[in-house]
């Protein structure tokens, strides 16, 4: 019985009933095997394509085409010979694409078997199933090269005096000489990762590779570099959290028991061969601001280093000031730094300039205002500074060093309604106890300038300070709501501190040679290491006089200190100072002495 459009076949069985096999249900390669295979189907066919011929022939066309089984024979043997045809075509592509039948086989049984599963496809496309028997092949993620980025004078020379071999360093280190890059632990807060000075400092053994990348543990959070330093990146930041307790005061207002947060800072910083980078933003006194933003290009003159930098950068003023609030000795830096202070504050935006010599150096910075300067919403004019400072180390040796430093700043005031200035002579936990002048007569301009000697005996350290700061009021005020006796007036304030200390654990001060400053110390027993960490005593007496300023005044302090360094970027300290005062205006005005005791806590990573 024929079954149009189907492939169907039929034989007898052993006991000679009919058996019929739909092939169309058969799997195609399968169903093409069987029927090469079978020697019955072979015969079948041949004489089905026989019969076709015969029909074909013209003499016999007539008779076939007058008998009905002929017709249906004809019309059956037609159809199995196209599919046939089929089959072949289909056959061949199978053959050139090189799919494997056993494979889509144990595929459909599978299918059947674990019906949750979706059944694999019997036929794939190339373009996303590459043929079994060609090997999968993934490119291999390979480091690049290290690149041979130093230039000339990067690293010191054996014979220079900062020369420190790190191939023989153990931990606990011992002293190292002062003024190498043993005797630190990190870079001053205020500056940049420089190539081929930051990768000069020594960090601890703790480093893992990964990927082609080192990182290093020795400076809080792991610092991210390639083998050759010729790239940098680390998060960095600093909380230093204060208390304090005064008392003495004639005063009750400024015998205050309060805690601040002094900084909590967050930040970047990196490089990439000559160009560095550092990015901050700092919550402080409870107001969110943005410090340190400025990038450095490092260069060579004349064969020594030099730094071009843009951006809003901390400056470079006297010992102290030039030094972080999280690396001075004392909760607050001394009076030669605090009280001979520009308008614009601490850091301001503009460009910089550095060259040094294996002892010396020498910076130059010209700025506007702070960059959260209330000058973007008002539009006036920032107050123009220009600065210098410079050191010199004229004699070192393996136990000892003498630094001479010399600064000065020449600053072009805005316009402004009135000037004022007050000086912290406690602590930042009780900011009514100060020496206060003003509000007088807007001021013009100023010129300050002063001197610094710092030395080094094994763990012991001292410095000295003085500096001087000439101001000019301004001749004409439109709408001078004040006095017009100080019209023009100028006159004169004087700083000088002295202070010293030593390292009880024998650690060598942490004084960074490269630019004349404080920077974190390298702690020869950590606690984190089983030691005992690193102690550290000091003492400070400062002094100040502005009488010859009109409203001026005059003060002194004196200070004592305890520095417990858990690990090099984690301390404890203690401070007692008790400081005397003589004020001519504000709120407190005559005579009067107070006392604070203070305390911090304080992490630099």
């Amino acid at each position: 019985m024929a079954c149009p459009g189907r492939f169907v076949w039929a034989c007898r069985q052993p006991d000679g009933t009919p058996l019929r096999q739909d092939i169309s249900m058969i799997p195609v390669r399968h169903t093409f095997s069987f029927l090469v295979a079978d020697t019955t189907m072979r015969t079948r066919i041949t004489l089905s394509l026989g019969m076709l011929g015969l029909v074909a022939h013209p003499p016999h066309a007539s008779a076939a085409a007058a008998d009905p089984e002929v017709q249906e024979l004809t019309r059956l043997v037609k159809m199995q010979a196209q599919q046939i045809h089929e089959l072949q075509s289909r056959l061949s592509k199978v053959e050139k694409n090189a799919v494997h039948i056993s494979a889509a086989t144990r595929g459909t049984a599978a299918a059947h078997n674990a019906p949750l599963e979706p059944p694999k496809p019997t036929f794939r496309s190339p373009a996303f199933y590459p043929p079994v028997s060609v090997a999968r092949t993934s490119p291999t993620l390979k480091s690049g090269p290290v690149e041979p980025v130093k230039f000339a004078g990067d690293e010191p020379a054996k014979s220079s005096p900062l020369y420190l071999d790190t191939r023989s360093s153990s931990y606990p280190l011992l002293p190292a000489a002062p003024g190498t890059f043993g005797a630190i632990s990190n870079m001053p807060s205020g500056s940049a990762p420089v190539m081929g000075v930051a990768s000069q400092i020594p960090t601890s053994n703790r480093s893992t590779t990964v990927g082609g990348l080192v990182l290093k543990w020795g400076k809080g959070l792991p610092e991210i570099t390639t083998p050759d330093n010729a790239y940098s990146f680390r998060m960095r930041g600093r909380i230093l959290a204060d208390y304090g307790a005064a008392f003495g005061s004639r005063f009750p207002a400024q015998n205050v028991s309060r805690t601040t947060l002094r900084a909590a800072r967050l930040g970047v910083e990196g490089n990439a061969h000559q160009l560095s980078w550092v990015f901050e933003g700092d919550y402080a006194n409870n107001q969110l601001s943005v410090v340190s933003a400025f990038m450095t290009w490092s260069d060579k003159m004349a064969g020594h280093l030099v730094e071009y930098t843009l951006g809003n950068k901390f400056n470079e003023r006297s010992f102290d000031g030039s030094t972080g609030s999280d690396q001075t000795v004392f909760l607050d830096r001394d009076l030669v730094a605090s009280a001979l202070l520009p308008v614009k504050g601490w850091y301001g935006l503009g460009g910089a300039f550095k060259i040094f010599g294996s002892n010396w150096h020498v910076a130059t910075q010209i700025t506007g205002d702070d960059v959260n300067s209330a000058n973007v919403t008002n539009n006036v004019r920032d107050d123009l500074t220009y600065m210098l400072r410079t050191h010199y180390i004229p004699w070192r040796s393996k136990k000892a060093l003498i630094h001479l430093g010399a600064w000065g700043f020449y600053e072009d005031v805005k316009p402004a309604a009135t000037f004022s200035q007050s000086v912290r002579l406690l602590a930042r936990t009780d900011d009514a106890f100060g020496l206060q002048f003003g509000p007088m007569v807007p001021l013009a301009n100023s010129m300050a300038g002063g001197v610094e000697v710092f030395g080094i005996w094994g763990p012991a350290w001292g410095l000295v300070e003085y500096g001087a700061r000439h101001m000019k009021l301004r001749d004409t005020v439109p709408g001078l709501t004040l006095s017009p006796r100080n019209l023009g007036a100028q006159g004169t304030e004087q700083a000088f501190s002295f202070q010293t200390g030593a390292f009880l654990t024998g650690e060598t001060p942490n004084y960074f040679a490269h630019t004349g400053q404080w920077a974190t110390p390298r702690i020869l027993h950590p606690v984190a290491d089983g030691g005992i960490g690193g102690w550290e005593v000091a003492a400070r007496w400062d002094w100040i006089d502005a009488t010859s300023i009109p409203t001026g005044g005059r003060a002194w302090t004196a200070t004592i200190g305890v520095n417990w360094y858990l690990l090099s970027f984690a301390r404890l300290m203690l401070n007692y100072t008790h400081a005397d005062v003589t004020n001519k205006t504000g709120n407190y005005i005559g005579p009067n002495s107070g006392n604070i005791i203070g305390m911090r806590s304080a992490v630099t990573f």
